[in-house]
Order: C-alpha cells, then sequence, then structure tokens
C-alpha cells in the first residue's frame, strides 16, 4: 500500500492485480458499512475480502519474518502499525464526542467486553498477530499447525471474535504459502485466463444462487473460492481492459488510509441520513460505494502532497 509516484501508477513492486484484489476487498468493507441496509451478495464476501488483506500480509510478511533482521523489521512493522491504530481509535473517540472514562476508551481502542466494536481492530489484530509469527516462525510447524488449528477453530465456534482466530489461520497462511512455494503468487497470474474466468464465473453464480435462495448454501462453504475470485479478477480485468486495469491498480493507491479513513465519511452519511428521513432506497446507498472510496482517496492524495509527514500518524509511512 505503498503510495504511488503518479494517481494512476501502479506501486513500484507491486502486481497490479494484487492491487486490485486490494482495491475490491476495500470496496467489499464500505459496502459492510453503508448505512441503508446491507448489500446482499456482500454477505458472503464481506469475510474473503477479510482473508484477502491477512493472507497477503501473512504472504508479504514472511521473508522478513525469517530473515536475520526479523526482530528489527517486527519491531519497525509493529510501530508502523502502532501509529494509525492510535491516531485513528483517537480521531473516532474525538469525533464521536465519547466521555473520558476507562469504559469508553476501552471499547474505542477494542479493549473493553466487546473488541470487535473498535473500527480499527484490523490493526491491533494484525500487530498480534506479526508478534505471534515472529515468536512462531523460528519453529514452522508450529506455527502452521496453530495457523490451520485457528481456521478449524472458526469454522467449529465462530463466535470467538477476538483476536479472530480465522483470520490468524489466514495470516499463517499466507506465511506458508511464501515459505512453501515462494513466488506462487507470482505464477498465479500464469494459469491460463480460462481457469481464471471460470473461479469468477462459479463464484458469482454461487453467491447469486445463495441470493436467490435457489438453494442454502452455508456462508463460509465458497470463502476460499471467493478469496481466489478476488485474486482472479484483475488478471481478467486486465485481459478485457488493460487501459481499466493499469487505472484501477492506480487508485488502489492509499487503500490503507481509505480502509482506515471510510468509517468517518460513513458517519458522515449517517448524519445525512438522519438529517433527511425520506426513504432511501438501498441501491442509493450502494452506488455511493465508489464515490466514499474516491472522497477518502482524494484525502489522502491531499495530504500526501501538502501535509506528507501527518502520513507518518495516519498510515505508519515515513
Amino acid at each position: 500500500m505503498t503510495p504511488s509516484r503518479t494517481p494512476s501508477a501502479t506501486p513500484s513492486g507491486r502486481l497490479p492485480w494484487v492491487e486490485i484484489a486490494r482495491l475490491l476487498a476495500t470496496l467489499s468493507v464500505i459496502m459492510q458499512h453503508v448505512p441503508g441496509g446491507g448489500f446482499p451478495p456482500n454477505h458472503w464476501l464481506i469475510g474473503p475480502a477479510l482473508a484477502v488483506f491477512f493472507l497477503l500480509a501473512g504472504y508479504f510478511s514472511a521473508a522478513r519474518l525469517q530473515g536475520l533482521e526479523a526482530g528489527t523489521w517486527t519491531a519497525g512493522r509493529l510501530m508502523s502499525l502502532l501509529r494509525p491504530y492510535l491516531f485513528w481509535c483517537v480521531a473516532y473517540w474525538l469525533l464521536a464526542g465519547m466521555p473520558v472514562s476507562p469504559a469508553s476508551l476501552a471499547s474505542v481502542f477494542g479493549l473493553g467486553a466487546c473488541p470487535m466494536l473498535t473500527p480499527m481492530w484490523f490493526l491491533r489484530d494484525l500487530m498480534i498477530f506479526t508478534l505471534a509469527a515472529f515468536l512462531l516462525v523460528k519453529c514452522r510447524p508450529a506455527l502452521y499447525t496453530l495457523g490451520l488449528f485457528c481456521l478449524f477453530l472458526n469454522r467449529w465456534d465462530d463466535s470467538l471474535a477476538w483476536p479472530s482466530p480465522c483470520m490468524f489461520g489466514d495470516f499463517a497462511l499466507g506465511i506458508m504459502l511464501a515459505s512453501a512455494a515462494p513466488g506462487c503468487l507470482n505464477r498465479w497470474e500464469k494459469i491460463p485466463l480460462a481457469m481464471h474466468a471460470a473461479i469468477l464465473l462459479a463464484c458469482a453464480a454461487l453467491i447469486w444462487a445463495s441470493c436467490a435462495d435457489t438453494f442454502l448454501l452455508p456462508d463460509g462453504s465458497f470463502s476460499g473460492l471467493t478469496v481466489l475470485a478476488f485474486l482472479s479478477s484483475g488478471i481478467v480485468l486486465k485481459a478485457v481492459s488493460p487501459g481499466l486495469s493499469r487505472l484501477m491498480a492506480g487508485w488502489a493507491s492509499g487503500s490503507f488510509f481509505v480502509y482506515c479513513s471510510h468509517i468517518f465519511v460513513l458517519i458522515a452519511l449517517m448524519g445525512v441520513e438522519t438529517r433527511f428521513t425520506a426513504p432511501w432506497p438501498p441501491w442509493a446507498w450502494w452506488c455511493l460505494v465508489p464515490v466514499v472510496y474516491m472522497l477518502a482517496r482524494g484525502i489522502y492524495l491531499l495530504v500526501r502532497r501538502y501535509a506528507p509527514r501527518a502520513l507518518v500518524l495516519m498510515t505508519g509511512r515515513k
């Protein structure tokens, strides 16, 4: 999620289709939070969208965690995540006008009775997972066994909310893939295009059937297929429209900032909904999702241009 030099350029060293997967996953998260009612397909997309984030985080962390400077990198990584975690938690606390009390502060920082209520649970859990991986990566079988057990644990009891065992399993799975098959993410693009298209069609058909109640399908029964569909989307898009593919890969720059800040745009939209009580059809809110993304990204570009040092606090980037 390193900022690009130009809005339409893919960040150096990044795979464009991976950037598009991040963009689509971020849009799915925003879609989950729109105030006018849930988007039916997103019921099956939100879990895999989050899995994409943690899977890629583990994959790209693997080499650093196993290197000679693993301790130094881990400390720097934790600090780069801690800054935006504290910044956005404080911003949320101030915007919500919450009182200065142990209970409210614990709630805002995701340390209270319901840890998932904080908008920044993603950063908090990623810090926990990074530290756990550093402590376990020297004994890889232990890390992989624990990660796979966590994936099973979530399927057995998905009420275990914090830290999310399923998300840790995805993070550990990313480390496993990068360690057992280095460069496997690069080889994914070389799979025949027909297979990528088949993945997208199969995923779309299952989601449509589930939303239409054609047959009952458990939420997590094809989550792995949906994760692959996120990763295949950019590859298919590049074959269909290279220009649009480059544009969307460029829009993905700043997606980390968008993920952290979009909740504030949505709070403003909720205020609009409360102020103007006329019925808002669900599709009106769904159409606003790209607008919310581009508005938050526009703020990111302004901050990057006029106050680049502020991004150290907002995104952890120097």
